[in-house]
């Protein structure tokens, strides 16, 4: 059974994310900016957050993208939306 992306973390510092986890992750927010812009009337970077932090979990959680991918996605994420 698959274990969420959370339940793996240890105290050892991640590498950094390669070029091509952080392509797959600009390609990722693209996909969820297109999806919010056409799912949700008031548009707005926090509306964008909320889904990428919840498309993140579920990614995560069904190991459907690399876990490096989805570290990059968290990081510019972070840069973007804050």
């Amino acid at each position: 059974m698959p274990t969420p992306m959370a339940d793996t973390q240890t105290n050892e510092t991640p590498a950094p994310p390669t070029t091509d986890q952080r392509l797959a992750a600009v390609e990722l927010l693209l996909q969820q900016m297109v999806l919010v812009l056409e799912c949700e009337p008031t548009f707005s970077a926090e509306a964008l957050r909320r889904w990428g932090d919840l498309a993140r979990q579920r990614m995560a959680a069904t190991q459907s993208t690399a876990p490096g991918t989805l570290a990059a996605l968290a990081q510019l994420q972070q840069r973007v939306l804050t």
